[in-house]
């Protein structure tokens, strides 16, 4: 063994774990006491298993190290692609929402489109030099969550994470729901099959984010830039014909039917809550500063501003084009086909503005894919979701919270058959609470920390806060009765929900804690072992000679209904394992946990001090589908011992040769 520990490079007395020659292929030594397990280690020990493994490097890619994060790090131009596709696609449905709230007075309503969407843009540029502020300060992430939470309190926090989540949730869903009713604009054909259509997007860019952020920004990059090509010609050749006194036109178009309405304050509102469903996704690359490449708040400042610059030009444009056009809200064509067509023709052009409007929409999903999981696993972190949405895949993907975003939101999209007009209403309202929250914090932590220029900056995060807060308010008020109030009932209900999760994990600890002074029994105490026994077999014998290494006094406990049938296991256990005592537990009402715990509890009477070991017998099926075979007895009787200062519970498991 000595020689085996040199040639690893373990001296005598190292507190390094001592591995022969041959397994140091699985390992690595890093520090005394410390090794680093290499990918040889990690990967499963069965045929099945390999081939497993082999399948979802061909799906995802090979397994990422954790110091390979910073290689995953995003570029500006990626980081564009990712985190601004959400912002990018809504110039694709937000102006066409604004339409269709102002068509319930009539088309002539319609004059009202390019003041709202000015006020609109004011509003955008407000939020992203707020948001600016909030990258320089939280250069490590500053999602509303973090700013509300470390500045308002627990309480603003969870309110703020919760607005974000359910925001996130629509997103996916309307967003790629819009991107199908594109595609169904220019192929009629796929308008029966718009609900599975836009479940199957919505799994393939859950499974494009299963291979890590940094491929799925190179994935994503193409067609986000093609969109964005695309939009901005059909602006600018739009505008110079209508400059050059030939303005597009849109004919043969039937608008949707709405109820009629007369023009009032609450309808402009509503018109204004609509648009500015453009805005949503604008505080993602805040929430993901820590993705981009160093300087990392720098990078993700200047990304943020060219967002801002693009989406307002092209959202501007196609307000006023759809205006200067006649384009109207309809039920079989969405107003970009419309203006897209009329600038256009029908030609390879406005193909490629259709299907690649319908890839941003899909795409517009993964600002949602990059940012849900990452406020998932914070908050997980925090003890206030489950722990599993904070841990890390293979690809270094937060997977837990990217399969869960999919399943909600193709459930949503199903509840709702994918209407993107019953959608909107719910749209919006809780990123803009998001907004006004982070805002307010954002003006608590420049009036506390008073470093350079800090009034310039409370300034600007106030004005922020106060504008998205009068929004937040407009959107309550205007969309109430539309849907909005589902939002305001789920938020609160979130947040109880994460309050209990965290209670649940703080009683945990406390009971987990060590305190001070705990004595541990001395090892001379004594203890006895108990085998329980459902029946003969080979893990129950494996079991009784395992327990004999631990303690002379071994016995097997069987409880039953039938004490005939109780004796015939009891002859077959004493003429398999002689000199084992066996003690037959009659339970005439035919409950077999209850009462093997209670005689367990008369033996700890009988013999005070006295530790027992409970060992359970389990046989381990090889295949997943098996275990629907085996009862759960012994699951429930360690539920049941668990805690006892006198019992201690241990799994004796058996697995049949294959």
């Amino acid at each position: 063994m000595a020689e085996s520990v040199a040639s690893a490079g373990v001296k005598p007395g190292d507190r390094r774990i001592r591995v022969d020659r041959p397994h140091t292929r699985y390992f690595r030594y890093t520090a005394p006491g410390v090794v680093s397990a290499k990918l040889a280690a990690h990967e499963p020990a069965t045929p099945l298993g390999r081939a497993a493994a082999r399948a979802r490097r061909v799906l995802f890619g090979r397994p990422l190290s954790s110091e390979e994060e910073l290689a995953e790090r995003l570029p500006k131009w990626k980081a564009l692609a990712v985190f601004s596709s959400d912002v990018m696609s809504s110039v694709a449905y937000a102006t066409e929402a604004s339409m269709f709230t102002l068509l319930a007075v009539g088309t002539v309503a319609f004059a009202y489109l390019m003041p709202i969407s000015v006020l609109i843009v004011g509003l955008l540029f407000l939020v992203t030099f707020s948001y600016r502020q909030t990258i320089r300060a939280y250069p490590g992430g500053g999602g509303s969550y973090i700013v509300a939470h470390e500045n308002l309190g627990t309480l603003p926090g969870l309110v703020a994470a919760a607005a974000l989540l359910t925001d996130y949730v629509l997103t996916v869903a309307v967003s790629v729901s819009a991107g199908v009713f594109n595609l169904a604009s220019a192929f009629p054909l796929l308008a029966d099959w718009t609900v599975p259509l836009i479940v199957g997007c919505i799994l393939l860019v859950m499974a494009v984010n299963l291979r890590g952020i940094r491929e799925s920004g190179s994935i994503f990059a193409l067609p986000t830039y093609i969109f964005i090509v695309s939009v901005i010609l059909l602006v600018v050749v739009g505008l110079a014909r209508t400059a050059l006194g030939q303005p597009p036109q849109v004919t043969g178009v039937t608008p949707i039917a709405v109820p009629v309405e007369s023009l009032s304050l609450l309808l402009l509102m509503r018109a204004f809550a609509d648009g500015c469903s453009a805005m949503t996704g604008t505080e993602a690359i805040s929430n993901g500063t820590p993705a981009f490449k160093p300087p990392e708040w720098k990078n993700a400042q200047k990304t943020m501003v060219t967002m801002a610059v693009i989406l307002a030009v092209v959202f501007l444009g196609i307000s006023y084009l759809a205006t200067v056009s006649g384009a109207v809200p309809s039920e079989h064509e969405s107003v970009l086909s419309q203006v897209g067509a009329a600038v256009f023709g029908e030609g390879p052009v406005y193909y490629v503005l259709i299907l690649s409007t319908m890839g941003i929409l899909v795409l517009a999903a993964q600002t949602s894919f990059a940012d849900f999981p990452r406020l998932a696993s914070i908050l997980a972190r925090d003890g206030f979701m489950p722990r599993q949405f904070a841990f890390r895949g293979e690809r270094l993907a937060f997977n837990a919270g990217i399969v869960a975003l999919a399943l909600i939101a193709a459930a949503v999209v199903v509840a709702f058959r994918g209407r993107v007009e019953a959608l909107i209403p719910l749209y919006a309202i809780g990123v803009f609470t998001a907004f006004t929250l982070s805002q307010t914090g954002m003006v608590r932590h420049w009036l506390s920390e008073r470093g350079r220029g800090w009034r310039r900056s409370a300034l600007i995060n106030g004005l922020g806060a106060t504008a998205t807060g009068i929004v937040t308010v407009v959107f309550a008020i205007a969309k109430f009765g539309l849907g909005a109030w589902v939002i305001i009932i789920v938020v609160p209900l979130l947040v109880l929900a994460m309050l209990a999760i965290r209670r649940t994990y703080g009683i945990e600890q406390q009971e987990l804690a060590v305190r001070p002074g705990l004595v541990l029994p001395p090892p001379d105490r004594p203890r006895r072992v108990v085998v329980a026994a459902p029946a003969l077999s080979r893990a129950v014998v494996q079991a009784i000679q395992v327990g004999r290494t631990l303690a002379s006094d071994v016995s097997v406990v069987h409880v039953t209904s039938d004490v005939r049938d109780g004796e015939s296991v009891r002859d077959r256990i004493e003429t398999a394992v002689p000199g084992v005592d066996v003690v037959l537990v009659e339970s005439p009402y035919r409950n077999l946990v209850r009462p093997f715990v209670r005689y367990l509890e008369v033996l700890s009477e009988d013999a005070p001090g006295t530790v027992t070991l409970v060992l359970i017998p389990e046989l381990v099926p090889r295949h997943w589908w098996e275990r629907v075979l085996f009862n759960r007895n012994g699951r429930r009787i360690s539920e049941a011992l668990v805690g006892r200062d006198d019992v201690v519970v241990l799994d004796a498991p058996y697995r049949r040769a294959a």
